[in-house]
């Protein structure tokens, strides 16, 4: 028998009705990576209404509220008693006071790892008492988390809880057309859950307006708009069977893991499929998911799979793209894909890097397709060297031809 991981212990543990979970990618601001003196991460406001609703009421009155609050930083055998802290001017709260730059949450190089912070909610309505959290230092690690909680977004903060119900706050989205209701589903989903491809292909029809917007902020209103698209219909179409309840444990679990397998295949995905999306509609030539050498599978060659395939075509007239939406340990993945292109492209979403893990790309020859809005939370002497997606479509355009 395949003997338990310190992490999967620990999940268990801290898996008990009166703990909630917020995971998140670690941001460049939420580090020292931007070089902020206001450094600890940030959190969101629908945690502070389910683990902190004393705080955000008397900053309701007071504009600014704080609480202490110990912690104690599992994964690395750490302890501290932080600040947790709600901004009403900025709509926005973090937990300070770690202690330096020295600590393992705010490295420059945690930028990018994935973390639960799990809050001890002793009953509904109190404060958090404290908090146990896990730093993920491996891409198993993470993978190990997203088993528990599926995939978790660049940007968004994602609350979790198997054994209570969490208060939710109306999404702060101004597309309401990427809320499916029951009156306006396309009548097929009703009967069978749809595909990612299709649920982004129902995201363009229902948000017609990106179409004019350029391609970096195309890119991001979309994807917006289909992790909308994607939870509405999750609560539209899971939501009521779960509350008809299971007869057995293992239909519950067999129902679970089909709940978290369809998010995951919906994640891994999506970011191919909209980039691929985008390129068509620029009328950039490409070729996607094909073979080059061996088992070696590009995300995107440029201009084409036959054109990198014929050797008469210059190696300089190709380009290869991989799409990850988190980089951080994972980017030295493409360094042998497409052995004809020298300089790798990787386009992320993944909101920051330190400057030592982009040293390192940069020593591999991987230049980071970023899209332009998220360039500010990058460090400010790597922010020169992030390619927009505009600039890389319109750069291929003239390379490859």
């Amino acid at each position: 028998m395949k003997r338990a991981s310190q992490l999967a212990l620990w999940l268990d543990e801290v898996s008990r009705p009166e703990w909630i979970w917020y995971v998140k990618y670690l941001a460049a601001n939420d580090t020292v990576a931007t070089g902020a003196h206001q450094a600890g991460p940030l959190i969101g406001n629908q945690l502070f209404k389910n683990a902190f609703p004393a705080v955000l009421e008397k900053a309701k009155q007071s504009g600014t509220a704080e609480a202490n609050i110990p912690v104690i930083l599992d994964s690395h055998s750490v302890n501290r008693v932080v600040r947790v802290v709600w901004y009403l001017s900025k709509g926005e709260g973090r937990l300070t006071g770690w202690g330096g730059a020295h600590f393992p949450l705010l490295d420059a190089d945690s930028t990018g790892a994935l973390v639960v912070f799990a809050f001890h909610v002793p009953s509904f309505g109190m404060n958090a008492d404290g908090c146990r959290v896990w730093l993920s230092r491996s891409p198993e690690e993470e993978d190990e988390i997203i088993e528990w909680t599926g995939p978790v977004e660049p940007g968004r903060g994602l609350l979790h809880s198997p054994f209570r119900s969490l208060e939710k706050l109306p999404s702060e989205s101004s597309d309401r057309p990427c809320s499916v209701t029951a009156r306006d589903a396309p009548y097929n989903w009703l009967v069978d859950f749809p595909s990612g491809a299709d649920i982004i292909a129902e995201t363009v029809r229902r948000l017609p307006s990106a179409r004019k917007d350029q391609p970096d902020k195309r890119l991001l209103r979309r994807r917006d708009c289909e992790y909308e698209l994607f939870r509405s219909l999750e609560k539209l179409l899971v939501l009521p069977r779960i509350k008809e309840g299971f007869a057995t444990v293992d239909l519950f679990v067999d129902y679970a893991n089909t709940l978290t397998n369809r998010r995951k295949s919906r994640s891994g995905k999506s970011l191919e499929i909209q980039a691929k999306l985008i390129f068509d509609e620029e009328g950039l030539s490409h070729s996607w998911g094909q073979r080059t050498e061996g088992d070696r599978v590009p995300d995107f060659i440029f201009p084409s799979i036959e054109r990198y395939r014929d050797s008469a075509w210059s190696d300089r007239k190709l380009r290869m793209l991989a799409a990850k939406t988190t980089c951080k340990d994972r980017w030295p993945q493409i360094l042998n894909e497409a052995r004809r292109v020298r300089t790798k492209y990787l386009l992320t979403l993944q909101q920051g890097v330190s400057v030592s893990q982009f040293k390192q790309m940069k020593e591999e020859n991987v230049i980071l397709v970023v899209p332009k809005p998220l360039h500010r939370s990058y460090p400010q002497s790597v922010q020169p060297h992030l390619v927009s997606l505009e600039s890389f479509i319109t750069e291929t355009k003239r390379v490859c031809t």
